[in-house]
């Protein structure tokens, strides 16, 4: 089988150091939608406080 972009279980994509980017997601449904599942209220809580505790922090530059 050969690695395709467009196949399934490509997961779900998210704006870095953007609580807003990831309330959008959750309002329109889209990590229901990329994953094929319904996805209950506590992970999506669980995801927002994940992500909450590097919100904020400096992203260190690699590019060298």
């Amino acid at each position: 089988m050969a690695e395709d972009r467009h196949g399934p279980g490509r997961g779900a994509w998210l704006c870095r150091d953007s609580p807003a980017c990831l309330e959008a997601a959750v309002r329109r449904h889209g990590f229901d939608r990329a994953f094929g599942a319904a996805i209950d209220a506590a992970a999506l809580a669980e995801l927002h406080a994940h992500l909450g505790e590097g919100w904020g922090d400096a992203t260190p530059d690699v590019r060298g």
